[in-house]
């Protein structure tokens, strides 16, 4: 039996998802001469409740010593020692086989089919508290970055095709070899999908700035641009019936579920080579108001929040067909 599965039959998925999300972060495997592996993993003194919550989570399936305070003197840094807490494992059969799988001739690889297997939201929380950041300027946020300047350029750029495909989550390679989102609705994506597995004391990963609610200027005329393929006759009449379901969808991208359904199945890809139309409307000051809450959520345009809304219009009118094909049927006996 290989490592992998007998990892996969002593450890519980979602412990399995921790560990290698920890591997991907700051977690690793020490490797000595004449000695056993151990699983081990260290935080800085202002993480000390992570590094407690991590051992927490994981100390009934590796068996880990109890965190340790370590001050490790250093003259290049400004206070002249660095301060953390770590913990390790004993050796033993779990240790033994992460070593065979992340270290199989003794230095770290990524072992690309076994981290597929377990890239769930989980793992990404806990890979993200351990090397990731939140960059916001101008109380604007700017980037996600995945510090994975440890792995090669090639398994980089597996572990993106990786996110791709489990999450959804399109990643790039910055000049420094670290994995980085750039997009607005990504980046609110990536939040939602991880935010609840954030520790109180990484709450500064998804702290995301309030910004002060526009002023919504009445009798302002507003551009939105639709795919041919959304009939408009009559724009203010047509328009304005889409946009009666804003409510409905703020409700739904106010659900996780819901939202991160809509972010896989309706406006990730955006279909460019789709011919398009710019029509002008008046827009209400309830209807600014609800587009901007949605917007504040997902970090979508007005036009692709409209799209949404005729997404919405046309599921409901397709189920009301149907409902209505069956009572008849039940009827008529048909």
């Amino acid at each position: 039996m290989n490592a992998e599965k007998q990892l996969r039959e002593l450890i519980p998925y979602n412990q399995q998802c921790m560990i290698v999300g920890k591997l991907l972060g700051d977690g690793n495997i020490s490797i000595e001469k004449g000695r056993q592996p151990r699983f081990r993993f260290s935080h800085c003194l202002k993480d000390k409740e992570w590094v407690f919550c991590c051992y927490e989570q994981l100390k009934d399936y590796i068996e880990l010593s109890s965190p340790k305070y370590r001050k490790v003197l250093d003259q290049r840094l400004k206070d002249g020692y660095s301060e953390s807490y770590y913990t390790q494992s004993k050796v033993g059969e779990i240790s033994t086989l992460l070593k065979e799988v992340w270290y199989p001739k003794g230095k770290k690889v990524l072992p690309l089919e076994f981290v597929n297997a377990h890239l769930s939201p989980l793992t990404l929380a806990w890979w993200y508290q351990d090397d990731g950041s939140l960059t916001i300027s101008n109380s604007t946020i700017r980037k996600i970055i995945l510090s994975t300047n440890s792995f090669s350029n090639q398994e980089n750029r597996r572990l993106i095709e990786i996110l791709f495909t489990n999450l959804h989550l399109s990643f790039s390679l910055d000049s420094q070899n670290r994995l980085v989102i750039y997009d607005q609705k990504q980046i609110l994506y990536f939040l939602s999908l991880v935010s609840e597995f954030i520790h109180p004391c990484m709450s500064r990963k998804i702290n995301i700035p309030k910004n002060k609610q526009p002023s919504f200027h009445l009798n302002k005329r507003t551009t939105i641009t639709l795919p041919l393929t959304i009939p408009v006759t009559s724009p203010t009449k047509d328009l304005r019936h889409i946009l009666s379901y804003l409510p409905e969808l703020l409700s739904q991208l106010q659900n996780r579920v819901i939202y991160h359904h809509f972010f896989k199945q309706q406006f990730f890809i955006e279909d460019t080579d789709c011919k398009r139309k710019s029509y002008q409307i008046q827009l209400e000051q309830n209807e600014l108001h609800l587009l901007y809450e949605c917007r504040k959520f997902t970090g979508l345009t007005m036009n692709q929040l409209t799209e949404l809304c005729y997404i919405l219009q046309k599921n409901q009118n397709n189920s009301l067909i149907k409902e209505r094909q069956i009572a008849y049927q039940f009827l008529t006996g048909n």
